[in-house]
């Protein structure tokens, strides 16, 4: 689970909380303050998080948060450490928050041509036409090529390319329909953390995370007009070909390889050294060494090897 927590400018207590949003009531103390806000799994009595899960009850008994906007009807009782904030519309609740306390944050701002308060290793390489933005870091000898832009809260790590017109921490397609009808966009407060030795192509996006990090292990190579959508986990040495599609929280482990075009549906798991064959959908976890092919993908006794050192 990903301990990433976005800090406020200043506390803020349930109470406070509770009347900027009209929620239905408070359970616990209400004094309680909240200097952060991130997932349920977030490490921190002082962070905000949401859960409108059909397993509430017992995720909300584990979760470290201790300030937590949940249904109104959820059996589950606050412990004595936490406190629930009470609503009919959880995630329009926690975007309304985000509004509140951090406002502008849902996307992040457009970095200009050039380098903005970045910091770029002397050995880097950035291009005059990419935008770099605020608090980014890119590391020794790492291009980043023609037109690309990377946004704010990025981290880069050595020896990467990031190629021509690449997009790294933009954000993925993520909505709330409100109960009257109105279309609330979920806000990516979180970054995007590639690893050493990344190749990322060009045209392609890796997305910034909503509650938690995108994040690329060392080594791991991503094709041009790839995407690669908020909250992914690819480790290293996987190989994403050209074209593929990796949707929000799914799960990339080390030295999978995707094939040409494929695509792996959100909060899938992709298990070691896994082979998805060119345009194929997964749409269900694979077990570690499976190779899968179709739409649906299914398992398949051979499959040509593709990607680093093809072969039969």
């Amino acid at each position: 689970m990903s301990a990433f927590v976005r800090k406020l400018a200043r506390p803020v207590s349930a109470r406070d909380l509770a009347i900027a949003i009209c929620a239905s009531a408070v359970q616990g103390e209400p004094a309680r303050l909240v200097r952060g806000t991130g997932s349920l799994a977030a490490d921190g009595a002082e962070v905000l998080a949401f859960c409108d899960a059909s397993n509430a009850t017992e995720r909300l008994a584990l979760a470290p948060a201790g300030v937590v906007i949940v249904p109104h009807d959820v059996e589950a009782q606050a412990r004595a450490d936490q406190t629930f904030i009470r609503v009919d519309d959880v995630r329009a609740a926690f975007i309304d928050v985000v509004e509140h306390l951090l406002p502008g944050s849902a996307r992040p701002a457009d970095p200009r041509s050039g380098i903005a308060s970045a910091h770029v290793d002397p050995t880097a390489s950035v291009a005059e036409s990419a935008s770099v933005g605020e608090d980014v870091t890119i590391g020794a000898r790492t291009r980043v090529a023609s037109g690309a832009v990377v946004y704010a809260d990025s981290r880069i790590g050595d020896d990467c390319v990031i190629g021509p017109n690449a997009v790294i921490g933009w954000v993925g397609l993520a909505y709330h329909d409100r109960r009257d009808g109105r279309r609330a966009f979920f806000p990516h407060l979180a970054g995007v953390r590639i690893g050493n030795g990344v190749d990322v192509g060009a045209h392609a996006c890796v997305c910034r995370g909503m509650l938690s990090h995108t994040t690329i292990g060392d080594a791991a190579k991503i094709g041009s007009l790839a995407y690669v959508s908020h909250g992914v986990v690819v480790e290293a040495r996987a190989w994403l070909s050209a074209a593929t599609a990796v949707a929000g929280h799914a799960s990339i482990a080390a030295d999978a390889l995707l094939g040409i075009g494929s695509v792996v549906i959100d909060n899938v798991a992709i298990r070691e050294g896994v082979l998805v064959g060119g345009g194929s959908v997964v749409t269900k976890d694979a077990a570690a060494g499976s190779k899968l092919y179709g739409v649906p993908a299914h398992p398949v006794p051979r499959m040509r090897r593709f990607g680093p050192t093809p072969r039969d």
